[in-house]
């Protein structure tokens, strides 16, 4: 039964990588151009509903300590998608928000995800899609009753 598992969890991984190899875009273009990676893409989700962060809160909830955020945001501020500022009562804080291009950057990458997971599940008749989707739900709450033993 094992070896059943192993040979579906390969097969999903191949099935990601190739949606992973179907996104070219112009978006994804200038997320490369830019020299930005997954991680700040996340930095971007974060920040894209609040109107500034503080390092430490973002820090916090990406798992990260701040010497490691502050490497990670050197890049998106010298591409201009991040501004950072002090607070304006403790000047110890940095707060960081999205500049007028990161926001427009967030929301093209946003609405062409979008766009990807409706043309994914427009292959699929409205009951498979609601499978589907009931399907891979449950599979990602099991993920949170499943905490692997890490060192």
């Amino acid at each position: 039964m094992e070896c059943h598992h192993h040979s579906n969890a390969h097969r999903l991984l191949h099935l990601m990588d190739q949606m992973r190899h179907r996104q070219r875009s112009p978006v994804m273009g200038q997320i490369a151009d830019l020299n930005l990676s997954f991680s700040h893409m996340r930095v971007l989700r974060l920040l894209a509903p609040a109107n500034e962060l503080a390092m430490k809160d973002l820090a916090e909830q990406l798992q990260l300590t701040p010497p490691s955020l502050t490497a990670l945001t050197r890049r998106l501020v010298q591409s201009g998608m991040v501004e950072r500022r002090p607070h304006h009562e403790d000047s110890r804080i940095v707060l960081l928000r999205l500049s007028e291009a990161g926001r427009d950057l967030h929301r093209r990458l946003y609405e062409e995800h979008v766009q990807r997971m409706q043309d994914l599940l427009a292959a699929l008749s409205d009951e498979e899609q609601e499978l589907f989707l009931d399907l891979l739900d449950r599979a990602v709450r099991a993920l949170d009753d499943y905490e692997p033993v890490t060192g």
